[in-house]
């Protein structure tokens, strides 16, 4: 019996259980690639008032959709057994968990912590169960890839039929500057962005997995459709991301890829965040650039960071800290402050609510240890397709959180392909990939 793209760590435990049928397997995967990637929002319409409402009160179509999956979820693993969890069953996953418990029950808004913990707790049990639910490698990426082809039909069509509601427009309630960018199905220019770069990955590793004329109509049918986004963290951080993939490539030394992944990431977060915190960075970044704003985007940050301050243990709580800030009231409403919905950088948003305990533990879980994990199934340290792809979603979010706000929120698409592919390290590492039925 074939168990996924890595085999349980026990065969025997589940020797005896029936198969899950293919049509199964693959309609529960779209399933839960379109309820996490996509939402149940698309087209979305930026003239509607109610779309920059707070959404403290959650999304009722969402909420059920998520049980939906979460139920799936749920019977997947009782009845694959939970032994196939056990590979992430890590100190620092456990910790992480559980200080989130912990934020919750000392939020200031108990109740949107508690909710938004729910359905954080099954997004993540969807990304975890994504991999093993194909059947092999080539099911897999024949999933993804399809999947995504399917996606960005979609985006392509919606400019077409219903352009008002698949690009920026002059009449949009917030940010109408951005008017004439692409954003297909999701919300913003930049969410459009971030999935597009996550989608060109997934085209490249449907070529290397089997899929050759699948993967290349994705990945050039991404790239074209990020171009026309505007969205600029995007477009850097895409051949960047590749480029450091390939260094990667180049050595199997566990310091050099620490190097040459992790270092980029913290050159990036010391001349950003670190502009505002310290004063002579600051100074040196205006100085080499002409603007060290980062599009305004220092004044959210150095906000950030003084009501961090304020509350530097256990945060705000999971998800509440601009609904008690933001939408509970405050001064002049035009302000760049003021309009803001999150930091715009996923590690001080991630602290805000769950204090700097949260930001130390995602430190670990999120941005040390999958390093660990790319040693190989045989301890080799080499890199097949499948864990080339987790590595450059996971690494294009780590880098992209540092402009936005993509951590822990369980309805941003790019979060739970990174969940996956974090979790999908950890299994390539503990258990053997299953190439054939």
């Amino acid at each position: 019996m074939t168990t996924g793209i890595a085999a349980d760590p026990e065969r025997g435990a589940a020797a005896g259980r029936a198969d899950i049928p293919d049509p199964l397997r693959i309609a529960a995967m779209v399933a839960i690639l379109l309820v996490m990637v996509v939402g149940v929002d698309p087209f979305h319409d930026g003239t509607a008032a109610a779309n920059i409402e707070s959404g403290a009160g959650g999304n009722r179509l969402n909420q059920i959709l998520f049980l939906a999956v979460g139920a799936g979820v749920g019977m997947l693993f009782l009845h694959r057994g939970l032994a196939v969890l056990r590979p992430l069953a890590t100190l620092p996953i456990l910790l992480t968990l559980a200080w989130f418990l912990v934020v919750t029950v000392t939020s200031t808004e108990p109740a949107v912590s508690g909710r938004r913990l729910i359905s954080l707790m099954i997004m993540l049990a969807a990304a975890a169960a994504l991999p093993l639910l194909a059947r092999d490698l080539r099911q897999f990426a024949g999933v993804l890839g399809g999947t995504a082809l399917v996606i960005l039909i979609v985006c392509y069509l919606g400019l077409l039929v219903v352009p008002d509601l698949s690009m920026h427009t002059v009449l949009d309630l917030r940010e109408p500057e951005h008017a004439g960018s692409w954003r297909g199905l999701f919300a913003h220019k930049n969410g459009a962005g971030v999935i597009m770069a996550a989608l060109l990955f997934i085209g490249l590793f449907c070529a290397q997995a089997g899929h050759g004329a699948l993967g290349a109509v994705v990945a050039v049918l991404a790239v074209l459709f990020l171009a026309f986004t505007n969205a600029r963290t995007s477009m850097v951080l895409a051949p960047v991301t590749l480029i450091l993939s390939w260094l990667c490539l180049a050595a199997r030394v566990g310091w050099w890829r620490r190097l040459v992944l992790l270092g980029p990431l913290a050159a990036l977060l010391t001349v950003t965040v670190g502009a505002v915190l310290v004063a002579p960075v600051g100074e040196l970044v205006g100085r080499l650039t002409g603007d060290a704003s980062f599009t305004g985007r220092t004044d959210i940050w150095a906000f950030a960071a003084e009501n961090i301050a304020r509350r530097p243990l256990t945060g705000f709580g999971y998800g509440a800290f601009w609904e008690n800030v933001f939408y509970g009231g405050g001064a002049d409403a035009l302000t760049w402050v003021n309009k803001a919905t999150d930091a715009h950088n996923g590690y001080l948003n991630t602290t805000l609510e769950t204090g700097l305990p949260g930001l130390l533990l995602t430190l670990w879980w999120f941005v040390w240890r999958p390093v660990s994990d790319l040693r190989g199934r045989n301890g080799d340290g080499r890199i097949d397709a499948t864990a080339l792809l987790f590595l450059r979603i996971w690494l294009f979010g780590l880098l992209a959180a540092v402009f936005e706000t993509i951590l822990y929120h369980a309805t941003n698409g790019l979060f739970f392909l990174m969940a996956m592919s974090v979790f999908g390290l950890r299994y390539l590492t503990c258990a053997r990939l299953v190439r054939g039925s």
